[in-house]
């Protein structure tokens, strides 16, 4: 039973490595996963007559649910600063003034700087299997979409890493990402696109292993219960 629910429990979160470099911007850590189930479309009336679609997380994704590791970005004087957390979705209605049905429902909105305008996209949303096209905008394939991950560093910076999938720089075909930095009302730096990443979610060998020893344990209390009343 111990090796049953550890299995479960492990089938339904992970966690997956990532690194990235590029632009003066460099770092490493991981996020914790797990399968992704689409909040709602932030119009309750979606749908209905007068109102647009309702839309829906891409199929495949998996939802960041936590973030540790350090980010180190030259340009915006930030080295090797501690991820302190996520910023968790706050799902809301697409800004731009042509709807684009496409767009998750997990979208949601950071305002850094509301007075001048200041925000930017994330969806905390994981593609093991790499982003599906899932906006206006022709390139898929990275670890995480356009949109991105959005979280916070030690000395009050908010980040932001996004994937612009096979966007041809510096090389066509290649993968490449963007990332911005804010503290305050200040945007710090902001690279479109041009940084390396890559990330790796643990092989299923793994909880085969971690199975594996959940059940030799429990059959060795197995035995020793037997022994004990054999002995009575």
């Amino acid at each position: 039973m111990v090796a049953a629910l550890a299995f479960g429990s492990q089938a339904r979160a992970s966690i997956a490595h990532f690194s990235i470099d590029g632009l003066g911007v460099s770092g490493h850590g991981t996020f914790d996963i797990e399968p992704d189930v689409s909040p709602p479309d932030p119009d309750p009336l979606c749908g209905t007559v007068g109102h647009d679609a309702c839309r829906h997380d891409p199929p495949g994704a998996w939802a960041i649910t936590g973030i540790s590791g350090v980010i180190t970005d030259i340009n915006a004087g930030v080295t090797d600063a501690a991820i302190t957390g996520l910023i968790p979705i706050d799902p809301a209605p697409e800004r731009d003034l042509t709807f684009d049905p496409l767009v998750p429902s997990s979208l949601s909105f950071y305002d850094y700087d509301p007075a001048n305008g200041g925000y930017f996209t994330y969806n905390n949303l994981f593609f093991p299997n790499g982003s599906p096209i899932d906006c206006n905008f022709p390139f898929a394939g990275t670890f995480v979409d356009v949109f991105g991950v959005a979280f916070t560093l030690a000395g009050g910076y908010v980040a932001d890493l996004w994937g612009d999938g096979d966007f041809p720089v510096p090389n066509s075909g290649t993968q490449t990402y963007g990332f911005r930095i804010e503290q305050g009302t200040h945007e710090l730096d902001n690279q479109f696109a041009g940084i390396n990443g890559v990330a790796a979610v643990p092989e299923p060998a793994a909880w085969t292993f971690l199975l594996a020893g959940f059940s030799v344990l429990g059959l060795g209390l197995r035995r020793r219960r037997a022994a004990r009343l054999a002995a009575a």
